[in-house]
Order: structure tokens, then C-alpha cells, then sequence
């Protein structure tokens, strides 16, 4: 008698999260509810996003190195930066590549994860399987079934630190015929040490198209509006997008008064350090795109630390959250503007310190 009212609860739960309705899965766990509850005591988040590139892409030409080169570095900045959940951009989903990998043939984003557990991470990514498929790891003829997957969007997570409580995927309405479907991947955290949740996403928006990358943009935020429930939300990732393009200006402010601004407090074609959200910042001057190129002088503020780099990666926090730190990883030697090793990607990643509660 008491198995059919628990189902009943459990289901109760998903439906108020609107859940059921979209045809979205859960990760939630015994005794887990879909309550929002937040915790008396605020707890440290450390959240990123990182474009990786994808290792569809490798190349060896100047600067730029495969991924099997690469990937140490990767690893390293994760680990280095103790991130409890990453949004990663281009992590591939294809076994084709399988020749290219180091830890696991599969895919690229397994990859990854099982390189920062040999080197003593404890990540999860929030969906193993590659695509929506009834064989989940093959798109050849594909019966659809709801997986959770999202593409080579992926979210990573520290799971000594976070409990996975739901996770999803939706694909945009708008996209450019011909090209990689664009997606966006979410997930409801619980951090274990206080019991506080929050509403976690990732995205790449379109490339190649201004008119389809601003609507992404706006199919974004009604989306997160619909799925947060009134957690603070921390949305992350590459926009394709500065605070100097043409269109910006709406879609900054929107998000801000969506309920989610970002951490740098960055303004449409303005700069400087008046705004600034985060209580600090490292290496905030930088741009988050660098092609691949070691001189940090020719995408940087060189020599103005008050002035915010023109990143095309972001993250967004609920603006009830307090902002700790900002960094914008490089190993660049500062006396020189070189960066030193390896270019892990074309990107930086964008790193903050949240005070979830």
C-alpha cells in the first residue's frame, strides 16, 4: 500500500516542476523532494564554463595542438580552479574519434572525466549518454528516447561536493539548416554540505547566423524562466557574443532583469571597473577568446586591470547571489604577457565564486 503513494508523491514532485510535461528526466535519490528549500548557511560554489574544442577539429599548426595534447592541460585548469560544476562547450559526443582519445575511446567528454578521476577528481558528467536514442550510443537509426543528452554541450560535476537531483536537455526552436544543432543542457544541484539547490545551465549559441543566435537567446531565457522554480539560477557559457556586438544590449539587460546578471556587472559597449559585480577578480582584463594565440597582449587590456576583457564566454548568476571571485584562467607569465605550456583551447575558461544559500 505504500509503494502506490510514493510513486504518486514522486510524481506530484515532477509534475510542479513542469518536468513531466516536457518529457524530462530526474536523478533525484531517496528522500530527495523537488522543493526548492534553501539552506540557513551560504556555501562557496565554484562554477565555470569552457569551450574545449572539439576533437572533430584537431589540428598541429603553430600554437594550436591536438587534443591528446591539450587535454593535460584541460584536466589541470579544472582541478586547479577545484570547480564543482563546469559547463563544457565542444565536448564531442562521437565514438568515430576513438584514435584521438587517451582514457576512454567513446567520446571526447568521457574522456575528460576519466582523466580528471585518474588524476584524483571525483566528476560526474550529468549525462553519460551521447544521444536520445533507444541505443544511446549510436545515432544510426534512431528511435528517440529521452536520454538527457546534449550534443557536445555538457555539464560536468564535482559529485563530492554536488548531488545531481534532475537533469535535461532541450534542443533550440531556431537553428541554422545544415549546421550542429545547438542545445541547451540543465541540472538541479543540491550542495551536499548545506543542503542548498540551484538551477545550473550550459550553452553554445549559433555561430554563423546574428538573427538565429539572438533568438537562441531569447528561447533561453524563457526556458530557464520555465524550469527554475524559484532556485537561483547560474546559467553559463559561450555566447559568441561581447559586450561590444551590435545586438548585445537587449539580451545583457534582459537576462538581468530575467533575474540573472553577470558576475562581472559588464554594461553594452562600456567598461571599466565602476560596475563591477565580483568582490574580486584574476586575470579579468583578458578576453575569453584567444585563437590559439600565446601573446595575451593582442586580446587583453595589457597593462589596465581596471578594465573588464571583451569575453564571448559568460556566466550569469541569480542576482541574489554574492559574488566571491572572478578569474579568467591563463597561465600567463604577467612580466612577459606569454602564455606559458600548452594552449589548453581557443577559449579561456570563465571561472567565479558564487554564495549559494
Amino acid at each position: 500500500m505504500h509503494r502506490p503513494r510514493a510513486l504518486s508523491l514522486r510524481t506530484a514532485a515532477l509534475t510542479a516542476l513542469g518536468l513531466l510535461a516536457a518529457g524530462l528526466t530526474t536523478g533525484l535519490g531517496a528522500g530527495v523532494t523537488a522543493s526548492p528549500a534553501q539552506a540557513a548557511v551560504p556555501a562557496d560554489v565554484r562554477v565555470g564554463t569552457f569551450n574545449i574544442v572539439t576533437v572533430s577539429a584537431d589540428q598541429s599548426s603553430g600554437d594550436r595542438r591536438p587534443w591528446r595534447e591539450r587535454r593535460g592541460v584541460v584536466i589541470n585548469q579544472i582541478l586547479g580552479q577545484g570547480l564543482d560544476v563546469v559547463g563544457l562547450q565542444e565536448a564531442n559526443q562521437s565514438s568515430i574519434y576513438g584514435s584521438r582519445l587517451v582514457d576512454d575511446r567513446r567520446n571526447q567528454y568521457l574522456d575528460l572525466r576519466n582523466g580528471l578521476r585518474r588524476n584524483g577528481g571525483t566528476y560526474e558528467v550529468t549525462s553519460v549518454y551521447p544521444y536520445n536514442c533507444y541505443h544511446a550510443w549510436s545515432s544510426r537509426n534512431c528511435h528517440y528516447r529521452n536520454r538527457a543528452a546534449s550534443g557536445d554541450n555538457r555539464i560536468l560535476y564535482n559529485t563530492s561536493r554536488l548531488t545531481l537531483l534532475y537533469k535535461g536537455a532541450w534542443t533550440f526552436p531556431h537553428q541554422v539548416a545544415g549546421k550542429t544543432k545547438r542545445t541547451m543542457a540543465w541540472a538541479v544541484f543540491r550542495v551536499r554540505s548545506t543542503g542548498a539547490t540551484f538551477f545550473f545551465t550550459s550553452t553554445h549559441l549559433d555561430p554563423y547566423s546574428k538573427s538565429v543566435r539572438v533568438q537562441q537567446w531569447h528561447d533561453l531565457m524563457g526556458r530557464i524562466d520555465s524550469l527554475k522554480n524559484g532556485r537561483p539560477v547560474v546559467a553559463v557559457g559561450d555566447f559568441n557574443t561581447s559586450k561590444y556586438s551590435d545586438y548585445a544590449a537587449p539580451l545583457i539587460s534582459g537576462m538581468k532583469s530575467h533575474g540573472y546578471g553577470d558576475v562581472l556587472d559588464q554594461r553594452y559597449r562600456q567598461n571599466g571597473g565602476a560596475h563591477r559585480r565580483a568582490q574580486s577578480t584574476r586575470h579579468a582584463w583578458i578576453n575569453s577568446f584567444n585563437a590559439f594565440r600565446r601573446d595575451v597582449r593582442g586580446y587583453s587590456y595589457w597593462g589596465n586591470e581596471d578594465m573588464t576583457g571583451n569575453g564571448v564566454d559568460w556566466i550569469w548568476a541569480d542576482n541574489r547571489l554574492p559574488v566571491r571571485q572572478v578569474e579568467v584562467v591563463s597561465y600567463v607569465d604577467e612580466s612577459t604577457g606569454q602564455v606559458q605550456g600548452v594552449i589548453p583551447s581557443d577559449h579561456q575558461m570563465l571561472r567565479a565564486t558564487l554564495s549559494i544559500s
